[in-house]
């Protein structure tokens, strides 16, 4: 079999199958299910595409063979949208010949046509068939009883391999169809065929499952099992509460799940109903209705109105959609033990996560639409209380550490590549039957894109405060030996005093940051202020002159306006166009300081103290061992914390810069200050947490449902995966 012949050969052109209109309504249902499903994997290998390619230029050593792979990406990302649109339109050709097998390549009059292959194009049919073989031995059980319900469509035996109007091998067919225009090179078509068995085929299972599910829950083969499996439908017993699980002994490990169940059902009002027996759900029953409400979550484009739901309210809505999916004349179902327990446990982990985003923002209505697609997972598999490395539980670890770093309001706005990237994956969380580990990748790189921005721009504002610190101190201490040679010096007045206590001073500070006190320059330049004085005798004016105008310049003063400074210190305007004293000592008044308007900004005032008692002063003093990097929280005022960086920060100055996660610097806080936020408990260093954000939340509702029970903790904790 060929399993790429167009749709437009052999028996494809014959009319479509007869099917009355409920089969035709559910063939068409179950074609937008796998239309829906298939998108989002198709997208994904189309990105996995480009990797693969990127990655092969960068190992090439071959120029030729590198641009090969660069205009691979180029032309995958061009012709991206019709290879998915093509997929599609030949599968929807296949869902109108339902029950056929896909078309044979035309014979010559029965004689079999004996020509050479092309090695390229059976290296292609080899790997399709290939693929489709994998799908079908892992999806046995699904594709058969899919084969029995379509066929009840059909109207005809049961449908199997190429019959099936979804199955591995029509995928197969599709794909190769939907590639063939792609002008790629043979071995970049292998590379996006792989793409598409890890994204599409690998995971088809699912699919099929959901679309099993879809039609057992519309009454076809309501009761149809490969494998039956008794369900006794007997009355639930009351659970007498059970003491919490002490865990502090490897032997008697419990999980989380199981830990958790134990305090809930000893919690206060935790109590089931003793009335008739229930019809408890099925799991197929469960994940077809949870698949559902992910699906109405995801279709909510107001992300306000992702709320985290109570445990209340998530068993109503399941309860509902139950009910909505309920065939006819059958009693309502309800929840098993464990399942009413998943629900409440889920619903307190997502109230506990939410605890650390605050009230505003982002965070909260992301992790609101992850909400349904978590339960399911945690109904689907219990390892998502258990396994750290849970695919869900992984990804929510990822979004909720995402929306708590770099998604705080208080922080400004948010990235909008990373939040584009968090909406979009909550949008195809609620679309998917399973989570993908490409999604928590993708996030992953988005966030280390982002620190290191951060870290830019940290190193930015550490080198700006760096700078200021620098040129204050320089100045302080220019200001200094200035003040010191002018005490008791009355004839240092007019042009030479404002030249002194300003631009010469200015001078002082330029050489000191360039050299300091034991520079050549700096101590030429006090030579100078010291004969200008009459502290130290002149020996040649015409020197000391020169060096005024040079110090001048240094301070990127013109020349001629330096010389004009200079003949205004010693002799008075040299012609009468020439400027005046007075004209002189306004200029230099208005002339900017050093350091003013240049990268490092307007030097800061010195540092007021705060008045600190001897608790404060006692924080103060252990300054002494601080290290930059050092993380704080702060209190605000709404009772919230804010977590920022204590990113640099001066002893001499008591200046500090504080940093968000972006790098972004804050408010002014200077050693005093924090040292008093610190004695008051306003503040408080923040020590990495060795626990996850989701080991965390299950301790929380651990804590809670401990004291719900009216017990403390006694040393005993629920275990952790």
């Amino acid at each position: 079999m060929n399993p790429g012949t167009p749709p437009t050969q052999g028996r494809m052109g014959t009319q479509p199958v007869s099917l009355s209109p409920r089969a035709e309504r559910e063939a068409q249902q179950g074609l937008s299910l796998c239309l829906t499903w298939l998108d989002a994997p198709l997208r994904h290998a189309l990105r996995d595409l480009d990797g693969r390619l990127f990655t092969a230029a960068e190992s090439s050593r071959n120029h030729l063979e590198q641009q090969a792979c660069f205009d691979g990406r180029v032309i995958a990302e061009r012709e991206g949208a019709g290879f998915r649109q093509r997929f599609a339109a030949f599968l929807t050709q296949r869902f109108r010949h339902f029950g056929e097998a896909l078309p044979r390549e035309p014979s010559d009059g029965g004689h079999a046509a004996l020509s050479l292959v092309d090695p390229g194009e059976q290296e292609r049919t080899d790997a399709l068939a290939s693929m489709a073989a994998r799908a079908e031995s892992r999806s046995a059980a699904s594709l058969f009883e899919l084969g029995y319900r379509m066929a009840v469509l059909a109207g005809s035996a049961p449908l199997e391999a190429d019959g099936l109007p979804v199955g591995p091998r029509v995928l197969a067919a599709a794909l190769e169809d939907a590639a063939r225009p792609i002008p790629l090179e043979p071995a970049h078509m292998l590379l996006l065929f792989k793409a598409v068995d890890t994204h599409v085929f690998a995971p088809v299972d699912t699919f099929y499952t959901a679309l099993n599910d879809h039609y057992r829950t519309h009454g076809i083969l309501p009761g149809f099992r490969v494998f039956p499996n008794v369900r006794l439908n007997h009355p639930v017993p009351p659970r007498e509460p059970a003491a919490p699980p002490d865990t502090r002994t490897t032997e008697d490990h419990i999980g989380v799940l199981e830990g958790l169940r134990a305090l809930l059902a000893g919690r206060a009002g935790h109590v089931r109903g003793t009335g008739p027996a229930p019809r408890l759900a099925s799991d197929q029953e469960l994940q077809t209705a949870l698949h559902a409400l992910q699906g109405h979550v995801a279709d909510v484009t107001d992300a306000a109105r992702r709320e985290i739901r109570s445990a209340h309210a998530l068993r109503e809505e399941l309860l509902a959609q139950l009910e909505r999916g309920r065939p006819r004349g059958s009693p309502p179902a309800e929840l098993s033990a464990e399942q009413d327990d998943t629900v409440t446990l889920t619903a307190m982990l997502f109230e506990s996560l939410a605890g650390e985003l605050g009230a505003a923002g982002r965070g909260r209505s992301l992790l609101g639409g992850l909400q349904w697609p978590m339960l399911r997972a945690a109904m689907n598999d219990r390892g998502f209380f258990d396994e750290p490395s849970h695919p869900a539980r992984a990804l929510l670890e990822t979004v909720g550490e995402a929306a708590r770093t770099w998604l705080d309001p208080a922080d400004g706005e948010p990235d909008a590549a990373l939040l584009d990237q968090l909406e979009r994956i909550v949008l195809e969380a609620g679309q998917a039957q399973v989570v993908d580990p490409a999604w928590r990748a993708g996030i992953e790189r988005q966030i280390a894109h982002l620190a290191r921005k951060a870290h830019v721009a940290e190193r930015r504002q550490i080198e700006a405060m760096d700078g200021r610190d620098k040129l204050e101190r320089a100045r302080r201490r220019a200001a200094e030996l200035m003040t010191e040679r002018l005490v008791g010096q009355p004839a240092a007045r007019g042009v030479l005093r404002i030249l002194l206590e300003r631009t010469w001073a200015d001078v002082l500070a330029l050489h000191i940051l360039r050299g300091g006190e034991n520079g050549e320059a700096f101590l030429q330049c006090l030579g100078v202020t010291d004969q200008l004085l009459g502290r130290r005798p002149v020996g040649d004016m015409a020197r000391l002159r020169q060096d005024i105008e040079r110090g001048l310049e240094h301070l990127g003063m013109h020349p001629v306006e330096a010389s004009q400074v200079a003949a205004g210190v010693f002799d008075g305007p040299e012609s009468d166009a020439a400027p005046t004293a007075t004209d002189v000592a306004l200029r230099l008044k208005q002339r900017p300081r050093l350091g003013e308007g240049t990268a490092h900004g307007e030097p800061r005032p010195a540092v007021e103290p705060t008045p600190l008692d001897p608790a404060a002063q006692a924080v103060h003093a252990g300054f002494a061992q601080l290290r930059f990097g050092t993380w704080f929280e702060f209190r605000k005022a709404d009772g919230g914390t804010a977590r920022r960086k204590l990113a640099w920060f001066s002893p001499a100055t008591g200046h500090c810069l504080f940093v968000t996660a972006r790098g972004t610097r804050i408010e002014d806080i200077d050693l005093t200050r924090l040292a008093g936020l610190i004695a008051a408990g306003d503040a408080w260093e923040w020590k990495e947490q060795r626990l996850s954000m989701i080991d965390r939340a299950w301790r929380a509702v651990t804590r809670n449902l401990r004291r719900d029970r009216g017990t403390d903790d006694g040393g005993r904790q629920v275990g952790h995966g």
